[in-house]
């Protein structure tokens, strides 16, 4: 099932996002001092993480306030953003709809509808748009190092291996043109047990290996509309993700190179284990062009908005109705 594990929303700031006691002629610097103010105090049973304040400022302004929302490690980032020559001052709402769970969720709503706060829920949800979308999905019983992942428009890759050599995470970067191959990371493909060990948690399934796919989802207008989030095309359409041993006859030969390969050009892989043509280019096909996938397009969407709502993510969006 897709789950959403990150989401960033952009909301202008105007007058109708203020709240209802908002007086008239109030200004966007004074509607964000106010607001930076109420969020600071812990509404709603929230607790207050982080926040930076400018009161110096010929126009006191505050650059973020950040609030935990009840479940361990659930928090939601409140960024105000100052009005450029482009842009528009905005509000910037940072969360992992994971972590926040429905509870984290039902707290958030009753700041953004509290009658005496400064935000209106409804417009607020309306106006939104998405600013960055990740979507993963969990991989069971494999470990990174056991999968071929390729995203139809990949440019570099980076990966990062562990104090005991073991492959824990892969990032697949977007080519955004042969001057520029390295653009921002779309696919994210890591272990997930090594993951939350590092931070001091438990491993998810128990005893067994775990890979999560992560996909960054890129949106543009009109799409970006957060109420239009169970519209969203399917982010795994150009990715696809196998077992490395569905690829070929399983053999001593095959792991050998697959392993080179990530570090190598396939033609200095090949020619280091003395490949013959023939063997060589399958290698290098089998590498490049998963079979049997396990993440690939129209094989992991169904359940999206399944996924959402399990999170309590369908609940904000019910607050734009």
């Amino acid at each position: 099932m897709p789950v959403p594990d990150r989401l960033v929303l952009i909301v202008d700031i105007s007058e109708e996002i203020f709240g209802p006691t908002a007086p008239t002629g109030l200004t966007v610097a004074e509607w964000v001092h106010g607001a930076g103010h109420y969020l600071r105090y812990e509404p709603c049973n929230a607790h207050h993480i982080d926040s930076q304040y400018f009161p110096d400022q010929e126009q006191p302004w505050y650059k973020h306030v950040t609030l935990g929302m009840g479940p361990r490690g659930s928090s939601v980032r409140f960024e105000f953003l100052k009005k450029t020559t482009k842009l528009p001052p905005r509000l910037r709402l940072s969360m992992n709809p994971r972590k926040l769970q429905k509870s984290g969720f039902k707290t958030l709503i009753k700041i953004l509808s509290d009658p005496a706060g400064p935000f209106a829920a409804k417009p607020l949800v309306q106006a939104a748009r998405i600013s960055q979308l990740d979507i993963a999905v969990d991989i069971v019983g494999l470990q990174t190092s056991e999968l071929v992942a390729f995203h139809k428009k990949q440019g570099k890759r980076s990966l990062y291996v562990g104090k005991d050599g073991v492959l824990e995470t892969i990032n697949i970067h977007r080519g955004v043109s042969p001057s520029k191959p390295s653009g921002n990371a779309v696919v994210r493909v890591y272990d997930r047990v090594r993951e939350r060990k590092d931070r001091g948690k438990n491993a998810p399934y128990g005893p067994a290996d775990v890979t999560r796919i992560e996909v960054t989802k890129a949106l543009k207008k009109p799409y970006n509309t957060f109420t239009k989030l169970l519209a969203v095309n399917d982010p795994f359409a150009e990715v696809r993700v196998g077992y490395v041993g569905d690829q070929l006859v399983p053999s001593a030969l095959w792991a050998q190179y697959h392993a080179l390969a990530r570090t190598m050009q396939p033609v200095a892989a090949a020619a280091l284990l003395g490949l013959q043509s023939e063997t060589a280019s399958s290698f290098a096909k089998a590498q490049k062009v998963p079979k049997n996938p396990i993440v690939a397009k129209g094989g992991n969407w169904d359940g999206w908005s399944h996924g959402v709502a399990y999170t309590g993510l369908q609940l904000l969006l019910s607050a734009g109705n």
